[in-house]
């Protein structure tokens, strides 16, 4: 299906996304996150104090757009910001659109606004979030982040565990981890 990248220096926004078909006819959503794009980092930063930034209106509009062109199930998903958009996207979704997705998922994803996190919207998709964190997390802390997630068990240290690629894994899923590391129980608390 149609891949979308955008990037808008004027209104600090860097988006992209995919959907894909899978063999049994579920269409998965994939957000991208954040480029290396001087853009993509001013509008990560605007997320501290801006709701909705324009990647995650974009999100909203990519995923309308979408499930409008194609039947049946959904699943949404993304790393780091893409799993901000994802869940964003997912939570200020039309019901009918709600209804057909599945899953979604966040692979390290900054959390939402506290006025996202108390919506309708995310209440009716709360139960499908699926948020994985590594050990040593700090972007999928960050904002009002999903209650309920699985910690990664990663091979790298710190903030190198934001890459996914460092995740361990055996046969199809991820080795679990208790909970995250003493530093990010500090950085969460702080």
């Amino acid at each position: 299906h149609t891949a979308v990248t955008r990037t808008d220096p004027e209104r600090d926004m860097q988006f992209a996304a995919i959907t894909l078909t899978l063999p049994d006819g579920t269409h998965f959503v994939a957000f991208r996150g954040t480029d290396n794009t001087i853009v993509g980092w001013r509008e990560d930063f605007n997320m501290a104090f801006e709701s909705p930034i324009p990647a995650q209106a974009a999100a909203i509009d990519y995923l309308t757009r979408v499930a409008g062109e194609v039947a049946g199930p959904l699943i949404v998903g993304g790393h780091s910001k893409g799993g901000n958009l994802a869940v964003y996207a997912a939570a200020h979704a039309d019901p009918g659109i709600q209804a057909r997705i599945r899953t979604v998922y966040s692979f390290d994803g900054p959390g939402l606004d506290d006025a996202t996190m108390v919506s309708d919207g995310y209440a009716a998709i709360a139960g499908r979030i699926r948020s994985f964190i590594p050990q040593s997390s700090v972007v999928g802390l960050l904002l009002a982040y999903h209650p309920e997630y699985t910690v990664v068990k990663s091979d790298s240290l710190g903030l190198l565990q934001h890459d996914t690629f460092t995740w361990q894994v055996l046969g199809t899923r991820f080795i679990e981890a208790p909970e995250v590391d003493v530093g990010s129980q500090l950085v969460n608390q702080t």
